[in-house]
């Protein structure tokens, strides 16, 4: 009979060209029109997906390729800004006194990736055995292949906020504010918040190549794969339910009424909507039940299109030609827009995240709390689009001139669109505690749940992450295994 996935986006795109490449029978059933999830039409940034994914999958010669990511660009009011390359080299003429200690933290990055990215490419600890030590001393023994500098390093900023590891290091706030963005996304979280740098250091541990032509290319890719393997594909076609007798799954059940029998059953759609919308309230243990029902997902992601007539030109640094742009110009500046996520209330100013291409720009805002007081009805989404591009006057002076809103999703359009309960395009929050061996929970941090033959892999479980792939390749091997 088979395996079903349920969820086309990238995580299911991958566990199904995996699952099929390793000969099972495969049918891949999305709900929307279209494949791809939070990468069609959402995120824009690739950087974060996996190499090794690619390569395993021979992404390559279904026409994918990788590029090192552009530089961002940070307008100021006062001064020329910040064009900043991951690269220290090329970003030290635009870091003058903080040239050094860039390095000096990119090196630091460098010598503690190797252990973060083993953490991220294989499964979660079991910490629930009898004898959960073994797992945990051989990831112990990878530590201590760094430097004891780097151990101590390593333990003394994990708990610390960003906004403090960051400012003991550079003096330019452009900087700070740079590198603390990453920190934030698909948390709910402020540059003061505790942990944070830690989520700084795991999004860093995924970033490196883009794919050339951004997420389309990828999802085109990977529906290729899926295709040269054999998959079944199925767009709209939204599932009801999975079926399970006497413990085990055996199906599932379209909206329609059609039944699709399967021998084991792999969601990549969100772990809280799998188990306790999708399953049946008394084949899922109440431990289980209980840990979903408290699982975080307070979504504060938007996106507004823009179309343009002409380019962005920045006052700052009118000459410069600019691919990615953030708008913040001190970290405080996220800081108060996290305050407004506290509140349930619009910001004042928008820290934005911009993707400018020949057909006009995508904005991401990361502070637009699913949550707004009176709720996010047409007049809020209107006023989320008029302060976009007031947020982006101060620096581009002929934005109104040139660019008209074309869209905007709110986290509540977000959550209805792409299938995303709370809005949240992770499935669940980033944070120390729904991470690792904890993510989604003890108990199902390993893609398997106490219903036999029904496995998770979306980024909701370990490792989490944006556009990564790591969750559904992870779960399709156990799946294979099994």
């Amino acid at each position: 009979m088979g395996v079903i996935v349920i969820g086309g986006g990238h995580n299911g795109l991958v566990a199904a060209a995996a699952l099929a490449r390793g000969g099972q029978a495969v049918t891949l059933l999305e709900g929307r029109d279209c494949f791809g999830g939070v990468a069609s039409g959402l995120l824009h940034d690739t950087d974060s997906f996996s190499p090794e994914i690619a390569a395993e999958l021979d992404l390559a010669s279904r026409g994918l390729e990788f590029q090192e990511p552009a530089p961002v660009f940070l307008p100021s009011r006062e001064g020329s800004g910040l064009l900043l390359h991951r690269d220290p080299r090329r970003a030290a003429k635009e870091l003058g006194e903080d040239a050094e200690a860039y390095t000096a933290w990119r090196g630091f990055l460098e010598r503690v990736r190797p252990f973060a990215a083993s953490q991220l490419n294989q499964l979660a600890p079991d910490i629930r055995t009898s004898a959960p030590l073994l797992p945990l001393l051989r990831r112990g023994l990878a530590l201590r292949r760094l430097s004891k500098q780097d151990i101590h390093e390593l333990l003394r900023i994990g708990p610390a906020c960003v906004y403090d590891t960051l400012s003991e290091r550079f003096q330019n706030p452009l900087l700070v504010t740079a590198l603390s963005a990453r920190a934030l996304s698909g948390t709910w979280m402020g540059p003061r918040s505790p942990s944070s740098t830690a989520t700084l250091l795991l999004g860093e541990a995924q970033s490196g190549q883009e794919v050339v032509g951004g997420a389309p290319a990828l999802v085109a890719a990977l529906v290729a794969a899926c295709e040269s393997a054999g998959v079944v594909l199925r767009t709209c076609a939204r599932v009801q339910r999975i079926q399970v007798n006497q413990g085990r799954a055996e199906g599932v059940t379209l909206e329609g009424g059609e039944f699709l029998s399967a021998d084991r059953v792999l969601s990549c759609v969100g772990p809280r909507r799998t188990l306790l919308e999708l399953v049946e309230p008394d084949s899922l243990p109440i431990r289980e039940a209980g840990q979903m029902a408290n699982l975080r997902l307070r979504g504060t992601l938007a996106r507004v299109c823009l179309e343009l007539s002409g380019p962005m030109v920045y006052a700052c640094r009118p000459d410069l030609q600019v691919t990615r742009a953030l708008i913040a110009e001190d970290p405080l500046d996220l800081e108060r827009a996290f305050d407004s996520v506290k509140h349930r209330r619009m910001p004042s100013e928008l820290p934005l995240d911009i993707r400018q291409d020949a057909r006009g720009a995508t904005v991401l805002i990361r502070c637009a709390t699913m949550e707004l007081k009176g709720g996010w009805t047409a007049a809020r989404r209107g006023e989320l689009g008029e302060l976009t591009l007031a947020s982006l006057e101060p620096f581009v002076p002929t934005i109104r001139s040139i660019a008209r809103v074309t869209g905007v999703l709110t986290p509540a359009d977000i959550a209805s669109r792409f299938d995303l309960e709370g809005g949240h395009e992770m499935h669940g929050e980033i944070s120390l505690d729904q991470l690792g061996p904890m993510r989604p929970s003890l108990t199902l941090s390993r893609h398997t749940t106490p219903i036999g033959g029904l496995y998770l892999g979306s980024s909701g479980t370990h490792p989490g992450g944006a556009i990564s792939g790591r969750p559904g390749w992870l779960a399709a091997g156990v799946l294979g295994r099994s």
